[in-house]
């Protein structure tokens, strides 16, 4: 009996956790959502505050026929593109969500459309942390296929 009673403790225990890492992810999932929202209204305000104030990298590689091409951007890089005067609009697929209660990573499919048409697409991941109860992108790296 004294078993039983520890394996249900135990797996009363876990249950708890796996339901705390459940909303972990919905809120994760939001933060998905405003970042799309931010893109196509093209709020830098609200953008702005989805990342960490000082540690953050944006890294894209370019996939080209004889090899990939590295660049890294900063948070002003894409938040002055925000501001270009096409209708804009990042499309997530495949979302993925690997988190604790403190950090999380994402990965996902990604299109960019300018003016209604694809742009570019590939593969993202982000790291984030959680800061005073909010969820923080800290870095962003993609893959970045012109389909042009």
């Amino acid at each position: 009996m004294k078993i039983f009673s520890v394996l249900t403790f135990i797996f009363a225990m876990s249950f708890c956790k796996a339901q705390n890492y459940s909303q972990q992810k919905t809120e994760i999932q939001n933060l998905i959502k405003v970042f799309g929202e931010c893109i196509v209204k093209k709020d830098t305000a609200t953008f702005k505050n989805l990342f960490t104030e000082n540690s953050f990298n944006w890294i894209a590689v370019l996939k080209k026929p004889k090899g990939a091409k590295i660049f890294t951007k900063t948070f002003k890089d894409f938040h002055t593109f925000l501001l270009d005067k096409e209708e804009q609009e990042e499309i997530f697929k495949n979302i993925h969500i690997e988190n604790d209660d403190a950090i999380a990573s994402v990965t996902f499919d990604y299109s960019f459309l300018s003016d209604h048409k694809v742009a570019n697409s590939g593969k993202e991941f982000w790291q984030l942390i959680k800061i005073d109860g909010q969820w923080k992108i800290v870095s962003l790296i993609y893959t970045l296929k012109s389909d042009n």
